[in-house]
C-alpha cells in the first residue's frame, strides 16, 4: 500500500453505534479538495456518464438491465483489481448475508436484501453497474471511490477502529454481514477469509455501499431526523433530490447530516467530480 496518510474521523451509523474511525487519504490530491465546495445545482451537472440520479420512490433498474447497459467497459486504471473484479459472492454467503440483514430488521431491509455483487468486469464497469442498479450518478460514484481508496479494492483503512475495506471502504464492525471474520476478530489478516466479500469482491463492495446510500436517500435512516444541519442546509429527509444525494454521500463519512465533517468530505468528492482524475494517465500511476 503506497502513499497512505492516516487521519481520524468520527461517525454514528445508527442510534446504537458510536465509533471513532481512522481513514486513509492519498498523496495524489487536488489543491482544492480541502475546502468545502458549494453543492452542485444538480447531481448531473457536468456529468459525462450514462447513469444519473433516480428520484426517491421511483423504480430502480434490474440487475440484468444494468449489466447489459454497462456493456463492454474497457476503462481500467487499476489492473491490480482484476482478481477482485472477477470474484462474486457464493450462494451460501448470500444466504447468510440476507438472513443477517433480515434479523437486523431495520428500515431499508428490502433494499439491502437486493445486494448480491453479481457482476464482473473492469473497475470502472463495476462502479457504473452499481450506480445504475441503485440509481446514482456514476460520476459521483467514481469521485467517491477516488476519495475513499483511489479505486483500490485492496485498500484497508480504519485500522484498530473498525477496519474499513475495499474500494468504497465498507466498515466491517458496523456492517458485520459483509465480512463476518473481520467484524468478529478486528484483525486485518482475516480479509483472506472466503466469506469476506466486502474485501474479496469489488462488485459486492460497491453494491453494498450504494444500497446503503439509497436507504439514506429514501429517508430511512431515522436518527438523522434528530440531527441539526449546518446553516443553510435542509433537515433530514426534506431536501431536494440533489441535496439528499449529497447529504447521503457525506453521511457515509461522518455519520451525520450536513455537519462539518460531512461538508468537508462532500467538498473533496466534488473536487474529484470536477477534475475527473480517472480519465487522466497519471491516475493509473498513483495506485
Amino acid at each position: 500500500m503506497k502513499g497512505l496518510i492516516v487521519t481520524e474521523k468520527r461517525c454514528k451509523l445508527d442510534e446504537r453505534k458510536r465509533c471513532t474511525r481512522r481513514r486513509k487519504s492519498w498523496k495524489l490530491t487536488l489543491a482544492s479538495v480541502g475546502a468545502c465546495i458549494t453543492l452542485l445545482a444538480t447531481s448531473s451537472a457536468g456529468s459525462s456518464g450514462t447513469f444519473q440520479l433516480i428520484g426517491k420512490g421511483q423504480g430502480l433498474p434490474s440487475d440484468e438491465f444494468c449489466r447489459a447497459a454497462v456493456g463492454t467497459d474497457t476503462l481500467e486504471p487499476r489492473p491490480s483489481n482484476s482478481a477482485f473484479n472477477h470474484t462474486t459472492p457464493s450462494a451460501s454467503f448470500l444466504a447468510a448475508y440476507k438472513s443477517a440483514i433480515i434479523a437486523d430488521g431495520g428500515l431499508g431491509t428490502s433494499l439491502l436484501e437486493r445486494v448480491d455483487g453479481q457482476y464482473t468486469g473492469t473497475t470502472d464497469g463495476v462502479l457504473k453497474w452499481a450506480s445504475c442498479k441503485w440509481g446514482f450518478d456514476e460520476d459521483v460514484t467514481r469521485a467517491t471511490a477516488v476519495n475513499e481508496s483511489h479505486w483500490n479494492q485492496a485498500g484497508i483503512g480504519d485500522i484498530d477502529n473498525g477496519i474499513s475495506l475495499g474500494i468504497l471502504q465498507v466498515k466491517a464492525r458496523d456492517f458485520p454481514a459483509t465480512c463476518p471474520a473481520v467484524a468478529a476478530s478486528q484483525k486485518t489478516a482475516k480479509v483472506v477469509d472466503p466469506n469476506c466479500y466486502s474485501y474479496r469482491s469489488t462488485a459486492f463492495n460497491a453494491d453494498y455501499k450504494l444500497a446503503q446510500q439509497r436507504v439514506c436517500f429514501e429517508g430511512d435512516v431515522n436518527y438523522l431526523t434528530e440531527r441539526v444541519p449546518a446553516a443553510g442546509y435542509p433537515t433530514y429527509p426534506h431536501g431536494t433530490p440533489d441535496q439528499m444525494m449529497w447529504g447521503c454521500v457525506g453521511w457515509w463519512f461522518s455519520g451525520g447530516w450536513f455537519d462539518a465533517g460531512s461538508l468537508t468530505y462532500i467538498g473533496q468528492v466534488q473536487g474529484y467530480l470536477k477534475a475527473r482524475p480517472w480519465l487522466h494517465d497519471v491516475f493509473s500511476l498513483a495506485s
